[in-house]
């Protein structure tokens, strides 16, 4: 393979007229110069000059690979300007997943903050639950993954993925305000053992959980109503239909009818990362967003510290 060092020379030479002047504009001496065309001919098995007393001319090939040469070092210089700007975020794509709950408190601000500050760097949003998210960024489909981990429920290892803790989010059980247990500062499970449950399909984790939450209790639900949407959780709750465990995230809001309740004796959690691919922060894209994850997730705690 020929060496692009000398080929800027040979540019060079053909430029300017002169194994001297080449020199000089590349700071050389006029004998390095001549070694490294010697090295180049030796290198092609052709003449690439020909030498006269006060100048040289390039060859039928000596012109033909001055001309590759000159494609070459610009093809060079615009993929060094390409990894400039990416490196220095003043453009790229960064492709992103998140679960709803995610999108609906951590990501708006995350997404206002890291376009604020990176402007010219395109973020790709799309939607997607922990399993489907983790397998797209094993998959290389995606960059980053918001993903999350309830307790007694661990996510499923993906080799090659890794994942970037963000924050714990606390799971209540949500009752009925007019419910005795609404009346205690926290609630064990085992006191709601004979009460109807609500929760999620078997599509999510959070199915799982809640059934393995009230084993590990002593006792199995008896789950009356299954759904994906935790604002139907909380009209049902409110109506008395059943009690539910729920994340703090997942109702920012809540009904009057209802109240959450912490969990007496072990607090319930699940656990909120970043998943993307073992070596991705080398991308700054990648960095800069992680790293205005963690700002937000800070920040959001800080304020809930401050109204606490």
């Amino acid at each position: 393979m020929l060496d692009v060092r000398r080929m800027r020379v040979l540019l060079e030479v053909a430029n300017r007229g002169s194994i001297s002047a080449a020199a000089q504009a590349l700071s050389f001496t006029p004998s390095a110069v001549s070694q490294q065309l010697a090295t180049l001919e030796r290198e092609t098995g052709v003449a690439l000059v020909e030498r006269g007393p006060r100048s040289v001319r390039l060859t039928e090939a000596g012109r033909a690979l001055a001309g590759h040469a000159e494609d070459v070092l610009a093809r060079l210089q615009a993929a060094e300007t390409d990894l400039q700007a990416l490196a220095g975020l003043r453009r790229g794509n960064v492709r992103v997943a998140s679960f709803p709950t995610a999108y609906a408190t951590i990501m708006p601000g995350a997404i206002a903050s890291f376009r604020a500050r990176h402007p010219g760097v395109e973020l790709h949003l799309t939607e997607a639950d922990p399993r489907a998210g983790l397998a797209r960024v094993k998959a290389g489909e995606l960059d980053v993954a918001l993903v999350y981990e309830y307790d007694f429920v661990p996510l499923p290892p993906q080799e090659g993925v890794e994942l970037v803790h963000l924050l714990d989010d606390p799971v209540h059980v949500l009752l009925p305000r007019a419910h005795p247990a609404a009346r205690r500062r926290a609630v064990r499970l085992a006191d709601l053992a004979d009460e109807p449950w609500i929760t999620s399909t078997g599509r999510s984790s959070c199915h799982a959980f809640v059934r393995r939450a009230c084993n590990a209790s002593g006792f199995d639900p008896e789950v009356t109503m299954e759904s994906d949407d935790h604002g139907v959780w909380q009209g049902l709750v409110a109506a008395g239909v059943g009690v539910a465990l729920v994340s703090e995230l997942s109702l920012p809001v809540l009904d009057p009818a209802v109240v959450l309740k912490p969990v007496a004796g072990r607090p319930l959690k699940r656990g909120i990362f970043a998943a993307h691919r073992v070596g991705a922060t080398r991308s700054p894209g990648v960095a800069a967003l992680l790293a205005v994850l963690a700002g937000e997730v800070e920040a959001r705690r800080t304020g809930l510290a401050k109204t606490a």
